[in-house]
């Protein structure tokens, strides 16, 4: 890897500021200044209000007949779950979190006076910029194609769809104003969520390296006191062996206060996240059986007709006259073509499609996790 230039603080910070402005328009950087109640932050507040409210009266009401979209309505709501957890998280430890992050700066100017230290510092901040970039690209193409699919397809064929399953009450979204009124209510939430979840979660990250920077840095004074340890035996440098071991001990207890601290502040969180997560596969999995229960009937349409098809082939067609052959020649002939379920005329619904699904999901998970 290149080695940067660029100073590894003035690198860090720069990083830093993008994911401080995201959260500054959305009235919600609780890490460079203690955070207040302003009408941005208030704005975030109640379209997550608004969007819990909506969901609920989907699952409960608007689609309580509706298995399948009444699990997309919460497989969204676990994202605003999520979300919502943040914002929170945001307020309770909002004089906790400047405290932190300069903390996390600390580490940075402490290790400029060392030349060692400053290569390890390059190369965890290298590894932050590129983690910042990659999960960024990754949130903003999801934030662009989640708009605009439904505003293309209504412009190709008029067909009125939205890009969440959570549809605002008594808003007949079949309607030109409650689909407009919907659709708009929607970008917001697009507009919102996902650009406040991408920087809070990139500014934990470079907590996260931060530690690792620490232990790096503490390895480094370990094996600094080795070398002094070897040289002692000759020449009984006590003192150095003492300071040494003071510094140590000063940075591993520094380390610990800083771990000690991410955990008082995000362990709420964290476990918020988890169980998130966690129902989210839950409804992955109740996905997937939907989807494998979907292709079944259409394989079981094609094994009749192959049987059909066999059964005619079976008959002593041989001993027909030449009038009938010609009719069991178009019995035969429409027999191996048979009508079946297809999705939209491009693909038959069977199980060889859940299993293309399958590896189409897995090819392109590999993928991303090799970027």
């Amino acid at each position: 890897m290149a080695v940067d230039s660029e100073i590894p603080i003035d690198r860090f910070d720069r990083i830093l500021s993008w994911q401080y402005h995201i959260l500054r328009i959305l009235g919600m950087d609780a890490y460079t200044k203690t955070l207040y109640a302003n009408p941005r932050s208030g704005a975030v507040v109640l379209l997550a209000g608004l969007f819990f409210a909506s969901s609920f009266y989907d699952i409960f009401v608007l689609f309580r007949d509706d298995l399948f979209q009444k699990s997309f309505v919460m497989a969204t709501l676990g994202f605003c779950v999520i979300g919502s957890s943040r914002v929170s998280g945001a307020w309770i430890y909002r004089s906790d979190l400047p405290k932190l992050m300069q903390m996390a700066r600390d580490t940075y100017l402490n290790g400029m006076q060392d030349e060692r230290q400053t290569v390890i510092l390059r190369w965890y901040t290298e590894i932050f910029w590129r983690g910042v970039m990659l999960y960024s690209m990754m949130f903003l193409i999801g934030v662009t194609l989640a708009p605009l699919s439904p505003a293309l397809l209504f412009l190709y064929n008029g067909e009125k769809i939205l890009p969440f399953g959570v549809y605002l009450p008594f808003m007949d979204p079949n309607s030109q104003a409650g689909y407009e009124l919907n659709y708009m209510f929607q970008i917001c939430c697009v507009l919102c969520t996902p650009p406040g979840l991408t920087a809070s979660q990139n500014i934990y990250f470079g907590f996260i390296l931060n530690i690792c920077i620490q232990y790096d840095v503490l390895q480094l004074h370990i094996a600094d006191l080795d070398e002094i340890l070897h040289r002692t035996e000759q020449h009984g440098n006590d003192n150095a062996v003492r300071e040494k071991l003071c510094q140590i001990i000063i940075g591993q207890r520094r380390l610990e206060q800083f771990v000690q601290y991410i955990e008082y502040i995000f362990s709420g969180q964290a476990i918020v996240e988890v169980v998130s997560l966690s129902f989210e596969i839950v409804l992955m999995l109740y996905v997937l059986r939907t989807l494998f229960i979907l292709c079944v009937p259409g394989m079981l349409i094609q094994v009749k007709a192959s049987k059909l098809t066999e059964a005619i082939y079976g008959i002593a067609w041989h001993e027909l006259n030449k009038e009938n052959k010609r009719i069991f020649h178009l019995l035969l002939h429409r027999s191996q073509h048979p009508s079946g379920l297809t999705c939209a005329g491009m693909v038959d619904i069977d199980l060889n499609l859940f299993v293309n699904v399958m590896k189409k999901v897995y090819s392109i998970f590999m993928m991303m996790k090799s970027m």
